[in-house]
């Protein structure tokens, strides 16, 4: 680690801290009060402190280029998670990934780390996907139908209903315990509450997921509709005339507008994505004088899948081409959020 530390620039003073400071250092494993012998950390970075994250990001900085590029293999690390991924058309290709977790092994090995094969998985999209087997230092790596990934559960399948029923499921948990601890249950309070301990674990990360089938959309919808009858002061009211009382919208209307953020954060180049990997422009298309040239709306892609159609890229170039200009020229986030309020409240 002092050796990739030393590759960084970091020298003088800041790199004796760093050596003095993982010098003699001991752990020890604490199980239901059983305690471990100690044994001194020799390699690898201390967990559990502040400058530990740091470190690990210099430590495996270098992962991506022990694996030959010719393989067309992406890499995506996050964290202490790392995921290789490659279409698969052929045996050939099959091979090519097998080599890059060859090569990820190596890395590993050189470097005093050892890769879990029971902690991997391999997870096969597509149908005409050959389900090659492939393996970690020889181990088969097991294949999984669905995985949980930075809190979102992937199917192979690309379906969103099992990450919504497993959201909803925590959703409906949180209201009991709401429930069990509070006895009044106010617009206001309750509200807030909800809004701050319940909402956000239904619309994390939901430009990932935002379902397209109705019956997943009522599965996340009845956690709010619970929610709302949870309120002691609001007598009969519809649904809607809650939502409206209380100033919120339907989950659905949310994610519409979440998406539409993402949208403008991309465009505007406020995220680390490249917005010509997501969309199309009119004005690249050709060079004719009409409002959709002049606006440089986006071009809606043709989509032969439902899976294809529902995706983020595609399913929002509609919705947002149907903005009016003063909403899609805003000027910052808080002000298209502001904008687009404004004109859904219309």
């Amino acid at each position: 680690m002092l050796d990739k530390v030393k590759s960084h620039g970091i020298c003088s003073r800041m790199l004796n801290w760093i050596e003095n400071w993982t010098l003699e250092r001991f752990q020890r494993v604490v199980i239901n009060g059983e305690l471990s012998d100690w044994i001194e950390v020799t390699s690898s970075v201390v967990q559990g402190s502040v400058l530990g994250p740091v470190l690990f990001s210099i430590f495996i900085n270098d992962l991506d280029f022990s694996i030959d590029s010719s393989h067309g293999v992406l890499i995506s690390k996050f964290a202490d998670d790392t995921k290789l991924g490659k279409r698969i058309n052929n045996t050939q290709d099959c091979n090519c990934l097998q080599s890059a977790l060859d090569q990820l092994v190596k890395w590993s090995k050189r470097w005093n780390m050892s890769l879990h094969p029971d902690k991997c998985v391999v997870i096969h999209f597509g149908r005409e996907n050959p389900h090659h087997l492939y393996s970690i230092d020889g181990k088969v790596i097991s294949k999984e139908e669905e995985v949980r990934d930075l809190g979102i559960t992937i199917s192979n399948s690309a379906s969103q209903t099992s990450h919504i029923n497993k959201i909803a499921k925590k959703g409906r948990a949180v209201l009991s315990q709401m429930k069990r601890t509070m006895t009044y249950r106010d617009s206001t309070v309750f509200a807030s509450i909800y809004r701050t301990y319940v909402r956000p674990t239904l619309e994390n990360c939901v430009q990932v997921w935002n379902p397209a089938k109705l019956e997943d959309i009522k599965c996340l919808e009845k956690v709010q509709k619970r929610a709302l009858r949870m309120i002691t002061d609001q007598g009969q009211m519809s649904y809607e005339e809650k939502l409206g009382v209380l100033h919120m919208t339907t989950l659905e209307e949310r994610r519409a507008r979440g998406d539409q953020i993402e949208v403008f954060k991309i465009l505007n180049d406020l995220t680390n994505l490249d917005k010509n990997e997501f969309f199309d422009f009119v004005q690249d298309r050709h060079q004719i004088d009409t409002r959709n040239h002049s606006q440089n709306l986006l071009v809606p892609q043709k989509c032969r899948l439902n899976i294809r159609r529902n995706f983020f890229s595609c399913r929002v170039v509609n919705a947002w081409n149907s903005l009016p200009e003063y909403v899609r020229s805003s000027t910052s986030v808080n002000s298209f959020k502001n904008n687009y309020d404004y004109y859904h409240s219309q």
